[in-house]
């Protein structure tokens, strides 16, 4: 049984203990920035996660603030890919 209770408070430190997300919020910028003519859908969504990962990063919640961050870096590398996609296709 202790050990149980052992690991059950070795989780909560954990969690209390993750580390800030700059590296994580500084990617989704830098995607953002290299997306800024892609497609507007993906890149508002993107924009947005990341203000939401700012928000979080600003509260505390470093785990939300991650999570938050990587998304809004897919969704910028979605925004710029279609983008690169549409100046590649053949005009019709």
């Amino acid at each position: 049984m202790k050990r149980l209770i052992l690991i059950s408070g070795l989780a909560v430190v954990a969690c209390a203990t993750e580390p800030p997300p700059a590296a994580e919020l500084a990617s989704a910028r830098a995607a953002i920035e290299q997306a800024a003519t892609g497609a507007p859908a993906e890149l508002q969504a993107a924009k947005a996660k990341l203000n939401r990962a700012q928000d979080a990063a600003a509260r505390g919640d470093n785990v939300q603030a991650r999570r938050l961050a990587q998304e809004a870096e897919v969704d910028a590398r979605l925004a710029w890919a279609m983008s690169e996609n549409e100046l590649l296709r053949p005009p019709q």
